[in-house]
């Protein structure tokens, strides 16, 4: 399995281009992946520059309902004429930060919510036997103090964002398991666990962010909180890939405990599992 970064909120090296957004293309034995379509249409610059035709993408996954991740779902469908695009039931309900000069919409583009391309799932969605997406998260430990900025509707007031919108998506070759975490809004470590449930070990590798930096403050969550995620990954037998909403500052304390299993990345950086 080969994994290349489309979007980052940092580029590798100056060919690439970045925006604050996220996504992953996956290249596996029996598929071509599409996690996450940045911000804008930028992420099909970075796939270019990298040899990645996106027209052969035979299955997309948008994690979640803002539009940085969300955001080139346009440009996809434009350059791709057949790929369905998995998102959960709720990604396009509104959706909102709460930012200095006030609330800001953060959602998808509505025009695109009836495209027929789209596959509306919620739950545990096995698409074969290689991908599961998940969105059925119930622990609550660790969850980021950055979520408190972010807000959905509810009977026209502004509520907490619960981010039942949320999935990830699990993706086996061979005997490795790679999980996509998206922004990991619901905390890093409860989506870990419920992989391990899914998969009855935990994951071999890790990729995405972790929302230990809130955009929003500008401020990461406080070094105890982001020492207690570290600890409990350093729990696992998982490798960790992180990026976007981790933040620099967070990911220097997390490698003070996770040290060489835990690596940042940037657009135009390419893995291979």
């Amino acid at each position: 399995m080969r994994i290349f970064t489309l979007m980052e909120d940092t580029a590798c090296a100056p060919d690439f281009v970045c925006e604050h957004g996220l996504s992953f293309y996956i290249e596996t034995n029996g598929h071509k992946l599409l996690f996450d379509m940045g911000q804008t249409d930028l992420f099909l610059k970075n796939a270019g520059t990298l040899g990645i035709d996106l027209s052969a993408v035979d299955t997309a996954f948008v994690s979640h309902g803002h539009y940085d991740h969300g955001g080139g779902l346009a440009a996809f469908l434009n350059i791709n004429d057949h790929a369905p695009v998995y998102v959960h039931e709720k990604a396009f309900e509104p959706h909102f930060s709460r930012k200095p000069e006030g609330i800001k919409d953060i959602g998808l583009d509505n025009a695109l919510a009836a495209s027929p391309r789209l596959r509306r799932v919620s739950g545990v969605t096995e698409i074969d036997e290689r991908l599961t997406l998940f969105s059925d998260i119930t622990g609550a430990d660790c969850v980021p103090q950055g979520n408190r900025t972010l807000y959905e509707r509810e009977n026209g007031q502004y509520v907490p964002d619960r981010f039942l919108h949320e999935q990830s998506l699990i993706v086996r070759e061979g005997d490795k398991a790679v999980l996509f975490t998206g922004c990991a809004h619901r905390g890093v470590i409860n989506i870990c666990a419920r992989a391990k449930e899914l998969l009855g070990r935990d994951p071999d590798v890790v990729v995405g962010g972790m929302h230990l930096f809130s955009p929003s403050t500008g401020k990461s969550e406080p070094d105890e909180r982001i020492r207690a995620v570290a600890a409990r990954l350093a729990d696992t037998s998982s490798r960790y890939y992180t990026c976007h909403c981790t933040g620099p500052h967070a990911y220097d304390v997390l490698r003070e405990t996770l040290g060489d299993r835990i690596a940042f990345l940037s657009a135009g950086s390419i893995i291979a599992i």
